[in-house]
């Protein structure tokens, strides 16, 4: 160290003490908040322990009512051509006695992935453990889970969020049920995303290790079985009319968990244009939002992402991944390295003014 030069053995070993003491101090404060900094010199190298969580003040739910939720593929509506994969699959895998492969489920937000992967879990009679990737910090949080599960199903969602270590660390796992050369017992990964294509091209070996399943926006008729289903099973106290249920479905942006968000909001108030109003619907799904963007590229013939977040007055990710996906699904907007109207947005605009 430089800035001891100069100085006599007896201040060297004063300040070295000094420094000695800090670092125990330090090391008790790191103990106490679960960190260890003694299994490397590196400050960035730390282990992060499991918190142990106290429920003991929790009231535990006593008879209260829980949302309905599909249980198996019968009541959950849609999505034929997945269900029959995951279907012949369950059978190859009881007919040669193998276990349920790893798979990768994307899907647009709110289409029942999570459902979907609880429902796989019944079906395989398996523990079902869910947790999202921003949770899993570091590989002993991910071996921790796979314990947890019992050689059942592991859900991680958003899976897009999955770091580059840990995604190197799952190699092994998934190809050989490796964890630092011990041979695991098998268990099922299902992890799900939104938003596929924004996985590091790192991690494009480890995609590949699964069984990618697709799920789609749903059309307006099945949006109306899953209302009218919800319905029954939650709210039948209440009537509700036929053209609720399709408009409510049509102007749900094709999602199940807008159009329930919906029903529910008409199931408390027993109005229709009241649940619009609440909601800025103009038409067709179409939102006041909606209409600012479609205005706003009008006005500026074609501007970037951050351009249209800032007028918003939203982060750039809300306006990429909640409010433009539907703009592009209708067509009316494109998408290349601006954003710019289309002919069809511009109808109708013109069709609403």
């Amino acid at each position: 160290m430089l800035f001891l030069d100069g100085l006599d053995e007896k201040d060297k070993k004063e300040i070295f003490g000094c420094l000695d003491e800090l670092e125990e101090i330090s090391q008790r404060q790191a103990e106490a908040y679960g960190y260890n900094k003694k299994a490397d010199d590196s400050p960035l190298n730390i282990t992060i322990k499991p918190e142990i969580l106290d429920t003991s003040a929790l009231e535990e739910s006593k008879g209260d009512k829980d949302d309905f939720r599909p249980s198996n593929f019968e009541q959950y509506i849609g999505q034929e051509s997945a269900k029959q994969r995951i279907l012949s699959y369950i059978g190859g895998c009881k007919k040669f006695n193998e276990q349920f492969p790893h798979t990768f489920l994307s899907a647009p937000a709110g289409c029942g992935k999570t459902v979907f992967a609880n429902i796989l879990a019944n079906m395989l009679g398996k523990k079902f453990v869910k947790c999202g990737a921003v949770d899993i910090k570091s590989e002993q949080q991910l071996v921790d889970k796979i314990v947890e599960c019992k050689g059942g199903i592991l859900f991680i969602d958003e899976f897009h969020k999955i770091s580059n270590k840990l995604g190197t660390f799952l190699l092994p796992i998934l190809e050989e049920r490796l964890v630092s050369g011990i041979k695991i017992k098998p268990f099922t990964m299902f992890v799900a995303t939104t938003h596929k294509g924004n996985l590091s091209e790192n991690l494009s070996a480890l995609v590949q290790r699964f069984l990618p399943i697709e799920l789609e926006h749903y059309t307006n008729d099945e949006l109306n079985l899953i209302l009218k289903q919800f319905h029954a099973k939650t709210y039948p106290s209440i009537n509700i009319l036929e053209y609720v249920y399709a408009e409510i479905a049509k102007n749900s942006k094709f999602t199940p968990r807008i159009a329930l968000r919906l029903l529910r909001e008409y199931a408390y108030i027993e109005n229709l244009d009241m649940v619009k109003d609440n909601n800025k619907i103009i038409q067709d799904g179409i939102t006041a939002t909606d209409i600012k963007v479609l205005k706003y590229l009008q006005e500026n013939n074609g501007v970037g992402k951050n351009s249209i977040s800032k007028y918003l007055n939203v982060e750039p990710k809300t306006y990429e991944f909640e409010i433009e996906p539907f703009l592009i699904l209708k067509r009316l907007i494109s998408v290349g390295n601006r954003r710019k109207i289309t002919p069809q947005g511009i109808l109708f605009l013109e069709g609403i003014e």
